[in-house]
């Protein structure tokens, strides 16, 4: 998973693990998946596009995302992340500067296949790497439908709210696209974008008010604390 990360939240998270599950244990046929990554994106593309004072240096995104991996509580329960999950600097510092999401992943998957298929011989088959991504990120993007085309690399993309789902639907019938529909969990879903706390930072006295949500407890404590009363959910950074 490629991104901004400025900063991470717990839809991040839960969307790998969302496709984990459904690789293996809905797809057909089943997929074994070995191991999951956060890739956050170089400060040159971050900076250009959010400007000061909301950005976040990659060193910083990195440890962020590093803690959200090992603190991240999901309906009041301590569901710690498996290992399965890190996060690879690689992107953010690269000397030569931004590198978009399309060749970040295909250099990664010739990455692990050079290295454990061809040079230390680990593994007898080559690997295929899925791009985790949103459907908002998904309808915005073409490169994400073009990789569907490549090689050992599919797209995964995880449904939300308020994003049409016309294109993922065209997608799945004529390409290795592969949709997660979240159409049991969509009711109880909780979207939450870094742009909502980018802007709680810019200004800390508002709340950010989501209806519809019940006893949730979604959030990193040693960074954020998300509360909910019966109505309304409220987003507040510490």
């Amino acid at each position: 998973m490629t991104g901004s990360f400025n900063p991470i939240h717990p839809l991040h998270l839960q969307n790998l693990q969302c496709v984990k599950d459904y690789l293996e244990t809905e797809h057909q046929p089943a997929w074994n998946v070995l191991a999951g990554y956060i890739s956050p994106t170089h400060d040159e593309y971050v900076h250009s596009k959010l400007r000061d004072p909301a950005w976040i240096p990659a060193r910083d995104r990195c440890q962020l995302c590093e803690e959200a991996i090992d603190d991240v509580t999901i309906n009041h329960q301590e569901q710690k992340l498996p290992s399965w999950v890190s996060v690879t600097r690689g992107e953010s510092e690269w000397a030569d500067g931004f590198v978009d999401f399309a060749p970040v992943t295909e250099n990664f998957r010739d990455f692990l296949n050079d290295t454990l298929v061809e040079q230390e011989k680990v593994l007898k088959y080559r690997l295929s790497v899925i791009y985790v991504c949103g459907l908002d990120h998904f309808n915005k993007c073409s490169d994400v439908r073009k990789m569907a085309e490549l090689d050992n690399i599919i797209p995964a993309v995880v449904f939300r709210s308020g994003n049409d789902e016309q294109m993922i639907s065209r997608s799945c019938k004529s390409s290795r696209v592969i949709y997660i529909p979240l159409t049991k969990q969509r009711e109880k879903s909780l979207d939450v974008s870094s742009t909502q706390i980018r802007e709680h930072f810019q200004n800390p006295s508002a709340k950010f008010i989501i209806p519809g949500h019940r006893s949730l407890n979604f959030g990193f404590r040693s960074r954020a604390n998300i509360s909910a009363s019966n109505d309304v959910l409220f987003i507040e950074i510490r």
